[in-house]
This record gives C-alpha cells, sequence and structure tokens, in this order.
C-alpha cells in the first residue's frame, strides 16, 4: 500500500529539490576563464608586453573588450588606441587586470534562458559600478589590496545571475528589486528558496578558485561583521554596494544611507560628505565605461 504524503512532507520534498535544482544550476556555470589567472602569473613575473598580448588575443571576446575599455577615461585614456599590444601598454599591470576581469565576469551576465534583459543589465551595471566604486574607495583609504577589492565588488552579485529566474518564480522580486534591503533581500531567499545569493555567489566564487578573502567578500557582503578575520574586503564590498544602491532614487528613498547610524561606514570614518563625493567620481567614470556596458 502506497502512503499518501501530508501536506508538510510535499512541502518538505519541494523545498529539497528547488535547492538541488539551484545547486545544479551553479554548477553548470562555465569556469572563469584561465586568461585570468595566466596573465596575472605574467604581470607577476613582470613578462614583456608581446607575451601577455599572445595570451590575450587567443580570446577575440576579450581582445576587443579590452581595445574598448582602454579608450575609456577611467580605465585607460580618450585617445583612439589602435592595436591590443598599445592598449596593455595604455593601461599598465593593474588597469590590464581590471579590464580582464571586467571583460571576463561580463559574459556570466549575459541573457540565459527565462531571463530578463533588462534586469542583466541593470544587474551588470551595478556591479561594475560596485568594482569602481570599491576601488575609488580603497585607493582613497589608501588600503594596499586594490585588485583584489575591485575584484570582490565585481562578483560581489554572481549568485544572482543563477538565481535571479528562481527569485522571480518564487519570491516574484526582480534581482534590482528597490523595496528590499540586503537582509531583507537576504532572508526572503533563503526561507523561500533555501539558499541566498551571497551564499551561492561564496559557493561559485570558491569553485572557480578565487582567493580566499574575495570568496568570504562576495559571501558577506551584506553582513560583513560575521566575517571574523580579516574583515576589510567584505566592509568595503559593503559600503560600495550601499553606495551604489544609494544612488538609486527609488532604492533610497526606501532604504536611505546614513553614514553615522551605519556600523561599517563609521568604522571606515565615511561621513555624508565622503559619500557625495565618491558618488560624484562614479557617476564620471561610469559614463565613460558606459559604451562597453552596452556590447
Amino acid at each position: 500500500m502506497i502512503r499518501q504524503m501530508s501536506c508538510n512532507e510535499v512541502k518538505a520534498l519541494h523545498y529539497e529539490l528547488l535547492l538541488k535544482d539551484i545547486l545544479a544550476s551553479a554548477e553548470k556555470l562555465p569556469p572563469f576563464p584561465d586568461v585570468v589567472w595566466k596573465v596575472m602569473s605574467l604581470l607577476r613575473k613582470t613578462a614583456p608586453v608581446q607575451v601577455i598580448e599572445q595570451v590575450i588575443q587567443y580570446d577575440p571576446v576579450i581582445t576587443a573588450r579590452v581595445l574598448m575599455l582602454s579608450q575609456s577615461a577611467f580605465y585607460g585614456r580618450k585617445t583612439r588606441v589602435s592595436s591590443l599590444r598599445e592598449a596593455i601598454f595604455v593601461l599598465g599591470n593593474q588597469k590590464l587586470m581590471q579590464v580582464v576581469l571586467t571583460s571576463c565576469a561580463s559574459r556570466f551576465f549575459q541573457s540565459r534562458p527565462n531571463g530578463s534583459d533588462r534586469d542583466e543589465r541593470e544587474l551588470w551595471y551595478h556591479s561594475v559600478a560596485t568594482a569602481v566604486t570599491g576601488e575609488t574607495l580603497a585607493r582613497q583609504l589608501k588600503h594596499k589590496k586594490v585588485l583584489t577589492i575591485y575584484t570582490a565588488c565585481l562578483l560581489h552579485d554572481i549568485g544572482k545571475t543563477v538565481l535571479n529566474q528562481y527569485a522571480k518564480l518564487y519570491l516574484h522580486l526582480r534581482v534590482t528589486n528597490p523595496k528590499l534591503d540586503g537582509k531583507g533581500l537576504i532572508s526572503a531567499e533563503r526561507k523561500t528558496l533555501g539558499i541566498d545569493h551571497q551564499e551561492l555567489g561564496e559557493l561559485i566564487a570558491r569553485r572557480w578558485q578565487f582567493p580566499k578573502e574575495v570568496v568570504e567578500a562576495i559571501g558577506h557582503h551584506h553582513n560583513p561583521l560575521a566575517v571574523k578575520h580579516d574583515a576589510d574586503l567584505a566592509m568595503l564590498a559593503y559600503i560600495a554596494d550601499r553606495i551604489v544602491n544609494d544612488m538609486d532614487k527609488e532604492y533610497a528613498e526606501t532604504n536611505p544611507l546614513d553614514p553615522e547610524e551605519d556600523q561599517v561606514l563609521a568604522h571606515w570614518k565615511l561621513n555624508a560628505e565622503d559619500v557625495e563625493k565618491l558618488q560624484n567620481k562614479i557617476v564620471d567614470a561610469m559614463e565613460g565605461i558606459q559604451h562597453f556596458l552596452n556590447h
């Protein structure tokens, strides 16, 4: 005789299968491109420009985006760059790594089945803006790990690229929903889907073999004080994310940013004037990157 499952058992089974499906979707993400690690290794060895060029040129998409970004005011210069070798020379080591990272990351934010182009464009724009904010903030604070902070900020919402379709289906929310602050969204995700975009992002970043501090920053960018050791990256990713979100009027009205009341911003002694200055810098920088974001 087959026993009929109770309503609670059916819900528990559905919950378990949903979580397995989400994790399986994350596992299907392709590995982060090897070109990042190859270029980073060559830069550490101070390899000649032509050797670095040989590694990058085998990926035509990255080559095109390196050329495009090298001409932006933020990453390079406004004058025309005619070759990949010239772009590498113009950018310099740290900016080159930022451009390669950004170019590689962009493919994970592209349109997916059941996805919304608008959502993905907004998420990609937000991710790059957060990375630019994180770098600007790191330089302002004279932090030594500028590139690492840029990386963590760029990928802080990578979990949303997978969780997006589930959030819309089961939570009826867009990933850029202005009504929920970070903690509210995390709570809603965990309650309904069994996992949140922080935790999923942490799993993805670990699978991609990013450094532990980047993995932890991605996994705690909404609750950085939960990181027990070396919480700098998580805190700066949190601040960058909050500053960029605060530039959205609809979000700011619902979730206003008050530096004096925010424990993390207070830790870094950032006030309202500092936040406003950073936001003005980000607006200028993002105008120079806008052409790249639309391709």
